[in-house]
């Protein structure tokens, strides 16, 4: 009988920084517009440096407010993009409704883009709001309501800022990256949309999944690898609650964050809970996990989500190796500043853009220096009354930046002028892609393990 090779899993350093995403008070007594003033008042200082490294130190002079623009002279406004749009969903014309009246069927259907004819932009800041027209030069760029922008222009008789060029935070400062291994290539895992428990999950490639990041899966090669993976973030949707159930089944309708749930189903969200927690114990037995709540899980719907309770997790979570964490989430291995969600802020910022490219929207949030810029407006988030600042800005660059639960797999880096380098990361619904990611803590390469094809008569692994 041939000896087996045995692997022992890779240590590593771990800091948790999710404290910043903690929620304190769960009261709703302050205005959101605070939570905006919060957020110019933290990114207005790194708008203006970025506009003096592209138009020069001579452009605050002509800095103002945008209540104080004048006609015909060439101003320099730094503010909050506004974007009034067709099919952006408004509170207001929810409370006027009548209480009998009764939703009709496109109004009961999530919309793909917000964007349509008639669309307006606007510049606010402490003063006031200022309509802007941009040119066809500037059309491309991607905006969307709560990003701090530099603007350029000059005032119309129509009293229209006529956009001349507009500027971005721009990457935030770096750390350097941790040093490497000194035992050979260290790889942090990251898989998304597990849903674990959906009827129209398989539970095959999970299964394999599950084995192979705890080492009992492949040959003598793969299990050095497998010692190497030192960490597992699950990025949200681990499981999903019957509602979201019958919305991914095909029935259309937009989830509904304040159904109430019939004994039936709670009777089975707590089936799948329960799967999910003999899912956690096994990997969790084998090596470290973060466990990030997302949308369709049983946790609090607003942003930044609060991690699972212990008590849904009564055997895993008494395990030291499981981190019940918040969404968004953010931490350091090895010196390596991994941050990410579980993919509503980039879903969220999509849906004011045309087109699909959704690295380039992953990447504009970094240059906005903001996690999720289109919350409150249009994404559910706590109005922080108890934080005196946004918890969303991020103050410096990590290394790593995922989301969660995206439709396919992509990865690039985003690089900045003082020379940042972020590996940008979306990582796929595990329920339709069969994909896990690995990222390397040393080099930030990264490669999917494919868990599909399952039907082919070798019945391997594709990585």
């Amino acid at each position: 009988m041939r000896n087996r090779v045995t692997a022992e899993r890779a240590a590593t350093t771990f800091v948790d920084h999710s404290e910043r995403f903690g929620i304190t008070s769960t009261t709703f007594n302050h205005q959101f517009a605070n939570l905006y003033f919060a957020r110019l008042t933290a990114l207005r200082p790194r708008v203006e440096e970025s506009a003096c490294a592209k138009w020069g130190n001579s452009i605050l002079s002509r800095r103002v407010s945008a209540l104080d623009a004048e006609p015909n002279v060439e101003v320099f406004v730094v503010g909050t993009i506004y974007m009034e749009m067709q099919h952006k969903p408004s509170i207001a014309d929810e409370v006027s409704r009548d209480v009998l009246e009764q939703f009709s069927d496109s109004a009961c259907v999530a919309c793909d883009k917000y964007f349509g004819d008639g669309d307006a932009l606007f510049i606010e800041d402490d003063a006031g709001r200022l309509a802007l027209r941009l040119p066809v030069t500037l059309e491309q760029h991607i905006l969307v309501t709560g990003a701090v922008v530099g603007i350029t222009g000059t005032l119309g008789d129509d009293g229209v800022l006529l956009v001349q060029d507009l500027c971005v935070p721009g990457l935030a400062p770096q750390q350097p990256l941790g040093a490497p291994g000194t035992s050979g290539e260290r790889y942090v895992a990251l898989v998304s949309g597990l849903r674990i428990g959906h009827s129209t999950q398989e539970m095959l490639p999970l299964q394999l999944l599950a084995e192979h990041l705890t080492g009992q899966l492949g040959c003598d090669q793969d299990h050095k690898l497998q010692a190497n993976i030192v960490r597992l973030i699950i990025a949200g949707n681990a499981t999903c609650g019957p509602t979201a159930e019958s919305t991914r089944s095909g029935s259309g309708a937009a989830l509904d964050p304040l159904q109430k749930l019939a004994q039936s189903e709670q009777k089975l969200l707590s089936q799948h809970v329960r799967t999910l927690d003999q899912f956690l114990t096994a990997v969790s037995a084998s090596m470290p996990v973060d466990l990030m709540p997302g949308a369709e899980d049983p946790c609090n719907y607003l942003l930044p989500q609060q991690p699972f309770h212990p008590c849904m997790l009564p055997q895993s979570s008494q395990l030291s190796t499981l981190n019940l964490c918040t969404n968004p989430y953010c931490c350091e291995i090895d010196g390596v500043a991994v941050l990410g969600s579980a993919g509503q802020p980039l879903d969220d910022m999509q849906r004011y853009v045309p087109g699909d490219d959704r690295m380039k929207t992953l990447a504009r949030s970094l240059e906005f220096q903001h996690l999720a810029p289109t919350a409150p407006d249009t994404l559910g988030c706590y109005p922080f009354e108890d934080k005196p600042d946004d918890p969303f800005v991020v103050r410096t660059s990590p290394h790593i930046y995922f989301a969660g639960n995206q439709p396919r797999f992509e990865a690039s880096f985003v690089e900045g002028p003082a020379g940042q380098r972020v590996r940008t990361i979306m990582v796929p619904d595990f329920q339709r892609e069969h994909t896990c990611v690995l990222v390397s803590l040393d080099t930030l390469e990264c490669k999917p393990l494919v868990f599909s094809g399952l039907d082919c008569e070798d019945h391997k692994m594709q990585e």
